[in-house]
């Protein structure tokens, strides 16, 4: 059998190169990528946007809530007549109702938490038209002392889809909280969603 001639080329190489060649050790790839600069800058780049898109989603998932102003929206079960009373979740489409007022007027209610423990319940009127009338029943529905309460009467010119705006001071927190409503008619039936919520800091003099 003929010896390679590889073979025989290797007893002209130097020990001291065949010991380097025995104890060589291949670096690995990730090593061998981040000693360039380039590379290094790169990395840290991913990292930081990684870092604040965790913190961003993280903040704007709170169970849908960004302020402790939520509303409850009233409607008039179709099944049994009953008062159905449903939170108001942005961008979620939910019953309302018309409901009249002690003085024959009509319009949709919604409520929120009374945070003023010192003041009794409020009945506030928001409306686009002419409306002096004071209210302070709302038929079919039962006053609850803990809750303040909202009634959007649509103007006699207005049509539908009826855009509400709703605020409220947190006078402790020095916040507002402002809220913007839309509701919409499908057959016979209305919905109010909730279309955008804002917090700001209270403009002091």
């Amino acid at each position: 059998m003929r010896i390679p001639r590889v073979v025989k080329a290797m007893q002209y190489l130097d020990d001291d190169l065949i010991s380097e060649a025995i104890e060589f050790r291949r670096v690995p790839l990730h090593t061998r990528l981040f000693r360039k600069p380039l590379m290094k800058a790169c990395a840290c780049f991913l990292v930081v946007a990684i870092v604040f898109g965790i913190a961003f989603f993280n903040s704007g998932n709170d169970d849908g809530i960004t302020s402790p102003f939520v509303l409850t929206a009233y409607a008039i079960s179709p099944d049994d007549a009953n008062v159905v009373m449903t939170e108001l979740e942005q961008g979620v489409s939910v019953p309302v109702s018309y409901f009249e007022t002690n003085s024959g007027i009509s319009g949709f209610v919604f409520s929120c938490e009374n945070t003023a423990n010192d003041t009794a319940a409020s009945i506030s009127v928001i409306t686009h038209g002419n409306f002096n009338e004071y209210i302070n029943e709302i038929v079919g529905i039962a006053i609850d002392p803990s809750r303040n309460y909202y009634i959007f009467i649509p103007g006699e010119t207005e049509v539908i889809p009826y855009t509400v705006f709703i605020s409220s001071i947190d006078v402790e927190e020095e916040l507002v909280y402002e809220l913007t409503l839309q509701i919409t008619q499908q057959d016979n039936e209305y919905y109010a969603e909730l279309v955008s919520e804002t917090t700001r800091d209270v403009v002091m003099k």
